[in-house]
């Protein structure tokens, strides 16, 4: 059976939620955490200061077996970096809306400070419809959780902070290699998703050498877990080779 290796975004529940649940009846479906968000390497990775770490360890940590490769948001951004390392490792590139590219002017905000705004900020322009959101935690949010579930948020927030804070949610240095990244790319962004605007998500896939770009409508930052039904479709085709 074929593997995907997916890489989640920030504040997104551990596991196979969403889409990736229908995703793993298809194919084994790999969702590791992060280390430093709740992992038996947090403390060696407390050194460890730039997502070119994170990309390194998953390098490092999995076989030479030709598999896809899937990532959302501060995923994706994990997801460029090992691309761009080590092409010939994966036979697919899959994107949802990442950070790690800045592509606006040296004063131009490219996305929205996840690290600044509160929970439901976060949620007011990371979903189409607010109301539906789940599969999310983050300090203080949603409200009624244990207080071990919120030290984990906090935890999880200074992980990421120590990651992507400077430069912010970006690597100066990947934009150059990106000629390098040249198998089949699929880059998927939500119509209504204001935490990284669609218009950065498609001038990101004219960047790369094979990318198609998709824009769901009605659709925020999370696309798999807000319409994971047209998700899973659109991936699946794709992981086939129906649409590239």
């Amino acid at each position: 059976m074929n593997s995907l290796l997916f890489l989640h975004d920030a504040d997104v529940l551990p596991g196979p939620v969403g889409a990736l649940r229908p995703l793993a009846h298809d194919l084994h479906v790999d969702v590791p955490r992060h280390p430093g968000f709740g992992t038996d390497l947090d403390e060696a990775a407390t050194a460890w200061d730039s997502v070119g770490d994170l990309a390194q360890h998953y390098l490092t940590t999995t076989d030479d077996t030709p598999r896809h490769l899937a990532g959302a948001g501060f995923g994706g951004w994990i997801a460029l970096e090992m691309a761009v390392r080590a092409p010939h490792r994966f036979t697919t590139l899959t994107l949802v809306s990442p950070y790690g590219v800045k592509l606006s002017g040296p004063t131009e905000p490219d996305f929205a400070d996840i690290l600044l705004l509160d929970p439901t900020e976060i949620v007011e322009l990371g979903w189409a419809d607010p109301t539906t959101c789940h599969d999310l935690r983050m300090p203080g949010y949603p409200a009624g959780l244990p207080d071990s579930d919120y030290e984990r948020a906090f935890a999880d927030r200074a992980a990421l902070a120590r990651y992507a804070w400077k430069p912010f949610l970006h690597d100066p240095r990947l934009r150059r290699w990106l000629h390098l990244i040249t198998i089949p790319t699929l880059v998927i962004a939500g119509s209504h998703n204001r935490l990284v605007p669609p218009r950065h998500s498609a001038a990101l896939a004219d960047l790369l050498p094979a990318a198609r770009y998709v824009e769901l409508p009605h659709t925020g930052h999370y696309p798999y877990l807000e319409r994971p039904d047209e998700f899973h479709r659109l991936v699946r085709s794709f992981l086939k080779g129906e649409t590239r």
